[in-house]
């Protein structure tokens, strides 16, 4: 506090500065001057004019006094005739307060026996590992993206719930053991839960893609249905590549060895382990060439047929026995097997899909050496 005494009676004229904010108050005693001359005029009517002009003096030097106060403490302010705005305007333009802020705790992604793995080590390890294939499913993804786009096709939530269920069902009749196999199957290809939910993805999306080419037709619905419940007739086959090595095993089976030992002998067929035996064979098999389902089901039981031409080579046919089929023809039955077959179709056209559009993945820039190294021995191998 600063008083300043000026005769009596006295006034108290408070000066709230600058810094009022901070508690700093400036109290100047000092008589008004208008009511400083009234007293004296009033109580002093013989009073010189020096005394009136002394007065006067005194009084503005408060005045000056006040103002170099107000000026030293508050030396950025303006003059403004509301004090609470200036002193909100202080307070705004004062500088921010710094702050010290912890930084961010790093971890590393592994440990072992307290010594850190780092980023920096395992992220070109990882690279080289399977960098190529997830690169290729992230173009393959986007290729579909503009794909659906250009069609305005959309993959709803409804057709990726779909997609894992037929999945699962692909995999066992038997619901619990179809998990067990899911597990298995993620877990051998690195199929966690955002590579597991973008192949649904991917699948769904070619699946819808591929529609307008899938075709149902009856003949092919029968022919399911009859493999899956006709007749069929087991045999044995002895696949050669040539006709000298047909008259060979001629040979052998007209001098009395059995089928079976000649196959296993001379069958370039994966089934010469077992003697030739093969699964049995419906009439309408599409899995089997015609020439071969049509000779199979012209043989007498235990008959060996003529070398049948088919793709690579040879082949001899044994007819071992047949197996009756069941009589099952309900609506199901038939449902079951249009399903079956469009499911096949759609199968066959969407990895024909995947293939053109990763033969399509040409224009590729890739910066990190570590992916450009997979990819490039990927392709290479491709190729």
């Amino acid at each position: 506090m600063l008083p300043c005494r000026v005769g009596a009676p006295r006034k108290y004229l408070k000066i709230q500065s600058a810094e009022m904010h901070a508690g700093y108050t400036l109290n100047i005693s000092v008589s008004p001057m208008r009511e400083r001359l009234m007293i004296d005029v009033k109580n002093n009517s013989g009073v010189h004019m020096s005394t009136l002009w002394r007065w006067i003096f005194f009084t503005c030097a408060a005045h000056c006094v006040v103002a170099c106060a107000t000026v030293n403490q508050s030396p950025a302010l303006a003059p403004s005739g509301n004090s609470g705005a200036s002193v909100n305007s202080v307070a705004k333009s004062a500088p921010p307060v710094a702050t010290e802020v912890a930084p961010p705790v790093v971890r590393p992604p592994a440990l072992w026996d307290g010594s850190a793995v780092t980023w920096e080590e395992l992220r070109p390890l990882l690279a080289e590992r399977a960098g190529a294939s997830v690169l290729e499913e992230l173009f393959l993804e986007r290729q579909l993206d503009q794909m659906l786009k250009a069609r305005k096709l959309n993959v709803t939530a409804e057709l990726l719930l779909t997609e894992e269920r037929e999945l699962v069902a692909s995999l066992s009749d038997d619901p619990a053991r179809a998990i067990v196999l899911l597990s298995e199957l993620r877990a051998a290809q690195g199929l966690g839960e955002k590579r597991w939910k973008s192949l649904l993805k991917r699948n769904s999306a070619m699946r819808l893609l591929v529609q307008n080419d899938v075709k149902v037709t009856p003949d092919a619905v029968e022919a399911l249905m009859d493999a899956a419940h006709g007749p069929k007739r087991q045999c044995r086959v002895m696949a050669l590549p040539n006709l000298k090595m047909c008259a060979e095993a001629r040979a052998r089976l007209d001098a009395g060895e059995p089928f079976g030992e000649v196959a296993a002998d001379l069958s370039t067929d994966r089934s010469a382990s077992r003697g030739g035996l093969v699964l049995p064979v419906s009439r309408l098999d599409p899995t089997w060439p015609s020439s071969f389902r049509q000779t199979l089901w012209s043989l007498q039981k235990d008959g060996v047929s003529a070398p049948v031409l088919i793709d690579n080579g040879y082949v001899f046919i044994r007819f071992e026995n047949e197996i009756p089929g069941d009589v099952t023809t309900s609506p199901d039955t038939r449902a079951v097997a249009e399903r079956a077959v469009r499911r096949g179709q759609e199968r066959i056209y969407m990895e024909n899909l995947a293939k053109q559009l990763r033969q399509a993945q040409r224009n590729v820039t890739i910066f990190d050496d570590s992916l450009l190294d997979g990819w490039t021995r990927v392709r290479n191998v491709a190729r």
